[in-house]
């Protein structure tokens, strides 16, 4: 791994990532194993993490993403460096990997059976994924679940766990050897940091699997015990519809094959304060499914 550039061999998406930042490289090798970092070869998107330029004038205080040369985002501050370029990887997937359905949502699995955890920012969906990578569950994705069309089997995404404002103290608390990235203050998401994969995620990176539950999740300080609803096949894909990026693009096969999952797969909504009480009821929907 060179000074200022590498490549980050994740799958099935894989990333040259260059930065004159020292921190955005030295976050790679806190967040990344050593085995998907190399200094040579290909990858498929060419993105980086460097000083912006107004009329050859240099910024020297901020930071811009960029794609083969585009910049999709508004420049930031340096010490947001190290989350722009995860952001910046998420949206390269989320435009251009287009072989497979994409979800916002999170998924977690135990050997070959998946339960996926949608909701919008804020809903904690990262937060439980984390904790139940932490409690021997494989993340498949934190952000960005991959379908394949052909079999509807999720393909990992394996990639570090975005973490926002309290999920960090509650991860760091809960699992002290947890290993978190670089802190990024004040961005327009919070404060903002990552939480390495799991050995095991890493290793069974290659592995599909079958979502056999789908869960809602929606953290919610005030509440004081866990309240679990079960709805409807329509209302699971309707909310499952609206967090699919590109069905638009896949057209009737993906909305077919969404469908068909959402009608054979329970669902349901959950709110809770505790987190622990959200790994019993996922534990419970597992046990379930025999």
């Amino acid at each position: 791994m060179r000074n200022n550039s590498c490549i980050v061999k994740t799958s099935p998406f894989s990333f040259k990532v260059s930065s004159h930042f020292p921190s955005v490289i030295k976050n790679l090798s806190t967040l990344y194993p050593d085995s998907l970092l190399t200094s040579s070869g290909t990858a498929d998107f060419n993105v980086s993490v460097n000083m912006p330029f107004v009329s050859a004038i240099p910024l020297f205080k901020r930071a811009l993403f960029s794609l083969d040369g585009f910049a999709p985002f508004t420049r930031g501050p340096i010490d947001h460096s190290h989350a722009l370029l995860e952001w910046g990887m998420n949206w390269c997937v989320s435009k251009y990997g287009a072989d497979r359905l994409i979800i916002h949502a999170a998924c977690v699995a135990r050997k070959q059976k998946a339960v996926l955890l949608s909701g919008d920012s804020g809903s904690g969906k990262s937060t439980l994924s984390c904790a139940l990578m932490n409690e021997s569950y494989r993340l498949l994705t934190d952000e960005l679940t991959l379908v394949n069309l052909e079999n509807s089997l999720v393909t990992p995404f394996v990639r570090p766990v975005s973490l926002k404002d309290k999920a960090i103290d509650v991860i760091q608390k809960r699992y002290p050897s947890a290993v978190i990235g670089l802190v990024a203050h004040n961005t327009h998401k919070g404060t903002v940091s990552h939480c390495r994969p799991s050995d095991l995620s890493w290793s069974t990176m290659m592995e599909p699997a079958e979502i056999r539950g789908i869960v809602f999740p929606k953290y919610n300080a005030l509440a004081t015990d866990i309240k679990v609803s079960q709805i409807s096949s329509l209302d699971s894909f309707t909310k499952l519809l609206e967090q699919a990026f590109n069905i638009h693009i896949l057209g009737s096969k993906a909305i077919n094959m969404l469908q068909q999952i959402c009608e054979r797969t329970p669902a349901f909504e959950i709110t809770y304060s505790d987190t622990q009480h959200a790994i019993d009821f996922v534990n419970e929907l597992y046990d379930s499914d025999k």
